[in-house]
Parts: structure tokens; sequence; C-alpha cells
């Protein structure tokens, strides 16, 4: 009885969290405003592993992801900002795992061979953890950027003709990259 109760609350949660998905997925492409006209797409180099990856934007390389704050903010898209936010948190966390065994052996009066290593070891595994899922959400982050820019684009446009003195109007559809 209780693994047939268990089973109907797990099968209620994973319906529940796809329809959420979904329906975040069919209604992301609708934006209130236009997306900036001098964005570039970002290009993740070929062979970037999970445990860092190197991004181009505009045909240049870039120091660090951290370089990509400035295009994602300009987009303003919530999904975009918050696999950036979650990255840099993920990254900050990664960074400060590296002081646990610094702050054992300085506050430890026990100094057991065994626990430091523990110690240690459980905060390397710890700092890779955290700094893999956190290029994970970076490089969702450029993937949701990238689809929101090869979205069509169409502009109205007016501008006076010389010889005429009258305004001549434009429609311009744009799509891809």
């Amino acid at each position: 009885m209780r693994t047939v109760l268990l089973l109907t609350i797990l099968l209620m949660v994973a319906l529940t969290t796809r329809a959420q998905r979904q329906r975040d997925d069919d209604t992301s492409h609708y934006r209130a405003a236009p997306i900036p006209a001098h964005l570039l797409p970002i290009e993740r180099a070929y062979g970037s592993s999970s445990l860092g990856s190197v991004y181009f934007y505009g045909g240049k390389k870039l120091s660090s992801p951290y370089s990509l704050e400035i295009p994602f903010y300009e987009l303003n898209d919530q999904t975009v900002s918050h696999h950036f936010q979650t990255f840099r948190t993920l990254t900050t966390l990664s960074r400060l795992t590296a002081f646990i065994p610094l702050a054992y052996i300085l506050l430890s009066t026990n100094r057991t061979g065994g626990t430091y290593w523990t110690i240690y070891g459980g905060s390397i595994a710890a700092s890779l953890t955290l700094s893999i899922v956190g290029n994970s959400q970076i490089n969702k982050a450029v993937i949701r950027y990238n689809a929101l820019l090869s979205q069509p684009r169409m502009g109205l446009s007016l501008a006076p003709v010389s010889l005429t003195g009258q305004m001549a109007v434009g429609l311009g559809v744009s799509y891809g990259f």
C-alpha cells in the first residue's frame, strides 16, 4: 500500500513538473520588449568541456564566461539572467569550498591524518561538482540567448527621400544570425 501511494505521489510530481516546463517553453518566446538589434550570437568553442568553456562574441574570444554578463543583461530575459546568476553563485561557492581544509587546519586542535584528508577530498569533490553544475547553467543561458536571437525580427522605418522631401515607409524582417 505504501509503495502504491509513494509511486502515485512521484507520478503526480513528475506530471506537474513536466506541465510547468511545457508551459514555460510555450510562452518563452513572447516578449513585451523587442530584442536589441546590436546583439550578436555567442559561439562556444569546439572541444569545450563541462569543466570550462571558451566563448566567442562577435568573432572575438572572451577572457571568461563573466564577459557574457553585458549581452545577457542587454537581452533582458528572465531565464537567461536566472541561469547567469545561478552560474555566478555556484562558481563563488565552488571557490569558497577550497577554504574548508584551511579552516580545519587553523581551527582544529585534533589533527589526525584521516580527518584532514577526508575534508580535503570532500572539498575537492564539492568544488568540482559545483563548478560542473555552474558551467552547465552558463551553457543553458547561451543556448537560450542564441535561440532568442534567431527569432524573426520585424521593423518599420521612416526615412526622408532627398529629392522629393517626402517620407518613405519601409517594412523589414530579419531572420537568423
